[in-house]
């Protein structure tokens, strides 16, 4: 990272992301409290579950916007890592889910809610119609969160839910370090892509973009399921 406005650009990217962390959002503290119902895990997993089977596409369309070779091979990596196998990272959330007691079938055919549709959306127009630059930003604003999301899920899981096997646990325990290499490789592209203010200005807009439309999908299931927080 040579460019001189790394340091200071990296700190107002996180920033931005931190307006929305969603370790902060009252859902993820119930959770860490122990007081979230199975019923209220089993929506949680459905909504999510609309979300993580679409983030590969996500990931492909930045691929497929990007010239660089080596940004390429970075994102072919993520891909897959996300999609390749009887272990892509879907059929881990699916595991997850079988740990809770649903139903594949309920799972996979949930109706999402307004707030799940709108991360679809916000993910999807800035990975297809942005530029590399933006699309990168925008996998680095959910990316950058999950290994510490991760533990505190598997943590919370082991702790208050009854969720322990492998396979249950095979999801988080994945993300925990796979998206520390993604971390560090978006972090990587983004310091070679940036070279003006204008960009900054972009990468950080469409992080905050993304950050707020994830931290909001959580919101529709504390909404939905009448969830009580502090």
């Amino acid at each position: 990272m040579q460019n001189p406005m790394t340091n200071d650009f990296f700190s107002r990217l996180d920033a931005a992301i931190a307006e929305y962390a969603v370790l902060n959002h009252p859902f993820y503290q119930a959770w860490n409290a122990g007081t979230l119902s199975n019923a209220d895990l089993k929506d949680y997993a459905e909504q999510y579950y609309q979300f993580e089977r679409n983030f590969p596409r996500y990931v492909s369309a930045v691929h497929a916007n990007t010239e660089k070779l080596e940004h390429r091979q970075q994102l072919l990596e993520n891909l897959l890592e996300e999609e390749r196998g009887t272990d892509n990272h879907p059929e881990l959330w699916l595991r997850f889910s079988d740990a809770l007691g649903c139903s594949r079938d309920d799972v996979r055919n949930a109706a999402p809610y307004a707030e799940t549709n709108a991360l679809a959306a916000t993910l999807g127009s800035i990975t297809r119609n942005g530029s590399t630059l933006e699309g990168v930003a925008a996998l680095y604003a959910y990316e950058s969160q999950i290994p510490e999301v991760s533990k505190t899920k598997i943590d919370g899981l082991t702790k208050f839910y009854g969720v322990t096997s492998n396979e249950g646990l095979s999801f988080f325990r994945v993300h925990e370090h796979a998206d520390e290499i993604h971390r560090r490789a978006e972090m990587d592209m983004l310091a070679e892509l940036v070279a003006t203010p204008e960009d900054e200005a972009k990468a950080i807009e469409a992080a905050r973009s993304v950050a707020k439309a994830y931290y909001e999908l959580l919101s529709g299931v504390v909404r939905e399921n009448k969830i009580m927080c502090n």
